[in-house]
């Protein structure tokens, strides 16, 4: 994979890691934006 293409994946889990707190209204997402290039 090319460094780009992981990049917009990364973006997009960024993009669900949001989306999930401010579903559940509660939560800290701060590691887990931090951690989301390693999760790629």
């Amino acid at each position: 994979m090319q460094t780009l293409e992981l990049k917009k994946i990364a973006n997009e889990v960024r993009k669900g890691i949001v989306t999930g707190v401010h579903s559940a209204k509660a939560g800290h997402p701060g590691g887990a934006l931090s951690a989301a290039d390693i999760f790629t």
